[in-house]
């Protein structure tokens, strides 16, 4: 489904870069020679095609990790979350440094941002737990530590109680 949304998302800049050109290929010179000299237009273009370029450019860099598989098979560690007002349900709050996490988040009632902060306070991470589906979010711990979850999405009115955490140690 992403590679739907990116493909379609290039073609509609494409589409609008093509449509931008063919309306400057229409303008003309103000009457009395006041409008750009060859040079100026030349430069113009060159400025036009060098941004166009670099906007592909960083489009496709940062855009190139996603969408991103997420691990499957042994040694791989699930946890489904359940979210539900106003409370996060993990099946483990012990989780081990340097392995592959799976996160299946999902929601009984609305929508809620599953957002995973480290002990100093940093999102980590974050996707979106809904009713009737799944998200999987791939992350491995790096650091040893008391993890927060936090609710991202506004999902009523004990909305800023609705946190959880877990623990990641080293592996024995």
């Amino acid at each position: 489904m992403q590679e739907i949304v990116l493909v379609l998302s290039l073609a509609a800049i494409a589409a609008v870069a093509v449509a931008f050109l063919a309306v400057l290929r229409r303008l003309e010179p103000a009457a009395g020679g006041g409008g750009p000299t060859g040079s100026v237009d030349a430069l113009r273009g060159r400025i036009l095609w060098g941004a166009v370029i670099a906007g592909a450019a960083i489009a496709v860099a940062t855009l190139l990790p996603w969408p991103h598989a997420v691990p499957a098979g042994p040694g791989v560690v699930p946890v489904h979350v359940r979210a539900s007002m106003w409370a996060w349900e993990l099946d483990r709050v012990e989780l081990p440094i340097g392995v592959p996490v799976v996160f299946h988040a999902t929601s009984t009632d609305v929508n809620h941002g599953f957002g995973v902060f480290d002990p100093g306070g940093r999102l980590l991470f974050q996707t979106q737990a809904m009713p009737g589906w799944v998200n999987k979010v791939a992350w491995t711990f790096t650091e040893p530590g008391r993890y927060r979850v936090l609710c991202l999405e506004y999902c009523g009115l004990a909305h800023h109680g609705m946190m959880a955490e877990f623990e990641v140690r080293g592996t024995s």
